[in-house]
């Protein structure tokens, strides 16, 4: 890994350093996984003794909490610069499926954590539910573009998001082989076939009425 540069204690002064933890802490998470993120190696990238970090987040989990945060932040934004000018709808839903791939496909290492975190954290750390849940939003002004009943469209964006959220990590860890040139199109249709499914598929209440049997 390349060596990371270490900032001097003046700069954390004002307040500075949660910031510089997480930011550390994604750099570690992009380059080597989250494996490789400890509150020892944190403290040397930032150049604080490790327990000035307890000041800010009582243990890792808290700290990785807020950096799962910040990915799902990250990957809202992606998303919204994909669909900024495609109407609601399947051209808005394709997009947005699309940059999902594109995503996981340029930072693998953030997409599996993000992915992970949302059922690790989101029950203690409620922020990391709703960071993931504003992302869903896209998804959900896709489907109600399509004249989806209301009531349906956040169940429908949901299987929508996590089907290509679990399509995306069989590519990553190669368990699906697509050409790197075939590989926008093949998403692109995948899309399309999803978001047909669900819009002919069964209501909503259909299948929960049928659960309940």
């Amino acid at each position: 890994m390349a060596q990371l540069s270490i900032p001097k204690r003046a700069t954390f002064r004002h307040g500075n350093l949660p910031d510089a933890l997480m930011e550390a802490a994604l750099r570690r998470l992009e380059s080597d996984g989250v494996t490789s993120i400890t509150v020892r190696e944190l403290a040397r990238d930032t150049g604080v003794n490790h327990r000035a970090i307890y000041r800010h987040f009582p243990d890792k989990a808290s700290l990785l909490a807020h950096v799962a945060e910040r990915c799902w932040k990250d990957f809202m934004r992606h998303l919204k610069r994909a669909v900024a000018n495609k109407p609601p709808g399947e051209p808005m839903l394709i997009a947005a499926g699309v940059a999902l791939y594109v995503y996981g496909r340029d930072h693998p290492n953030i997409f599996h954590f993000g992915g992970r975190a949302r059922s690790t954290f989101g029950d203690e750390y409620p922020r990391v539910e709703a960071a993931a849940m504003e992302a869903l939003q896209i998804f959900a002004v896709g489907f109600a573009g399509t004249g989806m009943a209301p009531d349906f469209v956040i169940w429908r964006a949901s299987v929508y998001m996590t089907s290509l959220q679990g399509i995306v990590t069989q590519i990553l860890r190669r368990r699906f082989y697509l050409a790197p040139e075939n590989a926008i199109a093949w998403m692109t249709d995948t899309c399309v076939m999803l978001i047909r499914g669900l819009k002919e598929g069964p209501g909503d209440s259909a299948l929960f009425r049928h659960s309940d049997n």
